[in-house]
């Protein structure tokens, strides 16, 4: 199982709810299956405590250990694809809000960072 390190978490080891909300709302037609473990996931994990997080304007918080420890690698990577995959769709259509591409572009990066924590991560942890 993969442990937690001793030491105080830097900022890179949370992922946010609103984060995690926002990807449910936009994977939720085109992959409902994705949408339903994330909200699995969210329903499994407790958020951070709000003394171990760096800024209250944050929002919620969880680590990214148990995230990752809820979804799986594998899962991870499933929600990077379907987020690319609609905005690839985006550029298609081209009319779309731009409120809209900022957000799966804001997502897209959000998830892509966690891919990168988990990778940096297991060269030093064994993950399952």
């Amino acid at each position: 199982m993969f442990q937690l390190p001793n030491d105080s978490p830097l900022p890179d080891d949370f992922f946010s709810h609103q984060a995690l909300e926002l990807s449910v709302e936009m994977i939720i037609d085109s992959n409902p299956g994705l949408a339903s473990a994330i909200r699995k996931a969210m329903d499994q994990i407790n958020p951070v405590p709000p003394h171990l997080k760096h800024t209250t304007l944050l929002g919620e918080m969880y680590f990214n250990a148990q995230l990752l420890e809820a979804l799986q690698a594998h899962t991870i990577g499933k929600i990077v694809s379907a987020l690319i995959e609609l905005g690839e769709q985006a550029l298609q259509k081209q009319n779309l809000s731009i409120e809209y591409v900022s957000i799966l572009r804001k997502l897209i990066d959000d998830w892509v960072q966690l891919t990168e924590w988990i990778l940096k991560n297991s060269a030093n942890h064994k993950l399952h």
